[in-house]
């Protein structure tokens, strides 16, 4: 499959500029009283559901990999903090001091990048435009996957006369929720939860290979080491890891599922890209290319 380098590209990109204004974000969510890096999980999730409350069960469609007990645990921190507020089982609004807090953070990431001049204003524009041909490719194309993530992310949009920064930061944000998209339907129908996946994922690329590696490596995540106990033992039943001792290591059968998903990523990831001449495609990696760079320079 062609264009395949391209996704990292804009996974560095829109990481050089999260670098930007991340900070920036943080410091004033510690403000509004939320621990750094909790933000974006429930806050800004809170308010692009509306006007549908948030619930860890929302939460849990694109944040597989976390305990839905973790999950609720913050929904309730934002109670506490004066910022939600419980309308139904489970479920959340934004109160008016979580709205303004909102507007807050996202003012302070515009902020932050409205100084940012990484390319030439024409480069920068003509980037947006490549990169905005395949958000809307991707809203239209009847391939799978579903885009809930996608469409969620949509809600962000600052609308097309934003400074172009602005709408940069939207586009790469849009495209990975897109990605997220892409990997949730290349797995999901084998019928495992997100931390089985996960699971098999650590062993598959070598990152751990005992239980205790992999109990510390995913520590964020919030379950305990009995759940992930019980996920390798479902990987081990299922035939797609083997067990020796302590050690866990990949079968060929779940080596070759894990590369299938990998690939069906790929497929429904890259599925629009014809929206783009083999022209535009190059002209794309290098503007990817070049933005990345500019904005990692700046930041060292």
């Amino acid at each position: 499959m062609k264009h395949l380098d391209l996704w990292p590209l804009m996974w560095k990109a829109w990481g050089a500029l999260t670098a930007h204004y991340g900070p920036a974000i943080d410091h004033a969510a510690e403000e509004l009283g939320i621990p750094l890096g909790e933000w974006y999980g429930w806050l800004m999730a809170a308010y692009l559901f509306e006007p549908d409350p948030v619930s860890a069960r929302r939460l849990h469609v694109r944040s597989a990999y976390t305990a839905p007990a973790r999950l609720e645990a913050y929904l309730a921190k934002g109670v506490h903090l004066g910022l939600l507020e419980p309308v139904g089982a489970g479920e959340y609004r934004l109160t008016e001091a979580g709205r303004t807090g909102v507007e807050r953070l996202i003012e302070t990431a515009y902020a932050a990048m409205a100084s940012l001049r990484p390319l030439p204003q024409g480069d920068l524009r003509r980037l947006a435009g490549l990169l905005g041909r395949l958000v809307e490719a991707n809203l239209a194309t009847p391939e799978s996957p579903g885009k809930w993530c996608l469409r969620i992310a949509r809600k962000y949009d600052p609308g097309v006369e934003a400074p172009v920064m602005e709408l940069l930061d939207q586009y790469l944000s849009d495209l990975s929720a897109y990605r997220d998209d892409a990997h949730l339907a290349s797995w999901r129908h084998h019928g495992v939860s997100g931390q089985v996946w996960e699971t098999l994922t650590m062993v598959w690329r070598h990152e751990v290979k005992t239980l205790d590696e992999l109990c510390a490596r995913l520590q964020r995540r919030g379950f305990a080491r009995e759940d992930y106990a019980l996920a390798l033992q479902e990987l081990v039943e299922r035939g797609w890891l083997a067990q020796d001792g302590e050690n866990y290591s990949v079968t060929a059968r779940g080596d070759a599922l894990r590369l299938e998903a990998e690939e069906a990523t790929n497929r429904y990831f890259y599925a629009a890209w014809d929206c783009l001449t083999e022209a535009e495609i190059a002209d794309l990696r290098d503007l990817l290319t070049r933005f990345g760079a500019a904005l990692k320079n700046t930041n060292e």
